[in-house]
């Protein structure tokens, strides 16, 4: 989804969503509210008052710890 589409969607300015992205504006909670709802996720799932960790060192974290089970098949390519 672009920010001009969930910009009209919560009918914001397109750069509103873009501080949001940001950090450089913070939501009333009417505006956060209704971000939620295009997503259809509690407030608590995209709002918090401790940073997130971001998504990449999650995936990363989680491909890390699959890689080191025993049940893993080592597979070198031949060159």
């Amino acid at each position: 989804m672009s920010r001009v589409q969930l910009a009209e969607l919560v009918d914001v300015n397109p750069q509103t969503v873009g501080a949001l992205e940001r950090g450089d504006h913070f939501p009333s909670l009417d505006l956060a509210f209704r971000i939620c709802d295009v997503f259809d996720l509690p407030v608590e799932a995209v709002f918090s008052r401790t940073p997130f960790t971001p998504l990449s060192t999650e995936l990363y974290r989680k491909s890390a710890t699959k890689q080191g089970d025993d049940d893993d098949v080592a597979i070198n390519p031949v060159g």
